[in-house]
This record gives C-alpha cells, structure tokens and sequence, in this order.
C-alpha cells in the first residue's frame, strides 16, 4: 500500500505541474513531503490553484474509493498546517 500511495502522489505530482505549466501560471511546485504537495503560489492565482490542486490530487488515479484532498495555504509551510 505504501508503494501504491507513493506512486499516486508522483501521478498527482507530475499532472500539477503539466498544468501549471500549461495554464502558463507563475506559481510554482517546490516539493513533495510524504503526501503533500508544496507549491510557492503567487496570491493572484491562490483561488486558481487550490482548485487544480484538489482536482488533480483527487483525480490522479481511480479507485473504487474516493481520494480526499484538503488543500491549505499560509505565508509559511508551518502556517498552512
């Protein structure tokens, strides 16, 4: 299962950053902890990409189970927990 979840956060990971760049948005992904997803968002965009965050990471794979995604933001990774 660990490997199964590593390998969705990766599918997530690299649909996110295709649309980034294909929406030419200038935030931009930075890192990938555990089963999060790290993104440098500039304050325009933060609407635009809490939802392709959500979208994408809930959508990356299919399963008879729903994936569930919360997507916070703050000015540092400590606040956005």
């Amino acid at each position: 299962i660990q490997g199964t979840a590593a390998d969705i956060i990766k599918i997530a990971m690299v649909d996110v950053s295709d649309e980034l760049k294909k929406r030419r948005l200038k935030s931009q992904l930075i890192l990938q902890i555990h089963d999060e997803l790290l993104i440098d968002c500039v304050p325009e965009e933060k609407d635009e990409i809490v939802e392709l965050l959500k979208d994408k990471m809930e959508n990356a794979v299919s399963l008879k189970v729903p994936l569930v995604a919360d997507v916070n933001y703050g000015e540092s990774w400590y606040d956005a927990k």
